[in-house]
């Protein structure tokens, strides 16, 4: 037997949620899209210039982009509907990868999503009021950019083990989503919008790659959703053996 869900509740939470996930996705594009790379050059050096740079972008539009970092503590309540479909599972399965990935989009929206910001703060100034001493403006942009990672490590470290984690307990069948959901599950979405951008042209590529963090967060979302209104609130028996 299912406990019982308040399927009014979650149905409400993932169309509010996904709206708001929308505005992620135009920050992510304004930090990191360029027309002129390719999927190819988004894994190459030349993507760092583009976030160094913030693609040229005026400040006051980095400063906006920033913005959607407020919002991922709402984000991380992506997550319910996934624990509603895979509590059944057990706490291991069905509750700790959801811990972990709820941990990394609250630390990314602190940490890395006001971070980029950052990273482009000595070439907006730059571009404001010139350098005269590159040494010092390398070695500044080199220690912006260690803390940056020092800052966001957790946060990758919980988001790659829960994503995975996470793909594993959709994979043993005990949770009400089939096995096949797995596509739909941020690890799943993650390689296939990776994949699928490093094998586009510009200026498609970055509609995948730039946009990533959007994509991992907003299809799980409705797809979760969408599968537990339609087999738990409806009374379906799902049939997560295939």
């Amino acid at each position: 037997m299912e406990k019982m869900v308040d399927c009014r509740a979650l149905r409400i939470l993932g169309v509010s949620v996904s709206i708001l996930l929308l505005w992620n996705g135009v920050c992510d594009y304004i930090y990191g899209y360029s027309s002129q790379l390719s999927g190819a050059a988004y894994f190459s050096p030349a993507v760092l210039d583009v976030v160094s740079t913030a693609g040229g972008r005026p400040h006051w539009m980095v400063m906006m982009a920033q913005t959607a970092g407020w919002l991922y503590p709402i984000y991380a309540l992506s997550y319910l509907p996934w624990w509603v479909g895979m509590r059944r599972a057990g706490f291991w399965l069905g509750t700790v990868p959801l811990l972990l990935l709820a941990y990394s989009l609250v630390m990314i929206g602190g940490i890395q999503h006001a971070g980029w910001a950052f990273l482009s703060v000595l070439e907006q100034a730059k571009e404001a009021v010139g350098s005269s001493d590159p040494l010092f403006f390398n070695t500044a942009q080199t220690y912006i950019t260690e803390h940056f990672v020092m800052g966001d490590l957790t946060a990758m470290i919980a988001f790659n083990l829960g994503a995975i984690w996470h793909a594993v307990a959709l994979l043993s069948g005990k949770t009400i989503f089939p096995r096949w959901f797995v596509l739909f599950s941020p690890f799943g979405v993650l390689t296939i919008t990776l994949v699928a951008g490093a094998i586009s042209p510009a200026p498609i590529a970055g509609y995948f790659i730039a946009l990533f963090g959007t994509w991992f967060m907003l299809i799980p979302l409705i797809a979760s959703t969408v599968w537990v209104q339609r087999h738990l609130c409806r009374g379906n028996k799902p049939d997560n053996s295939r």
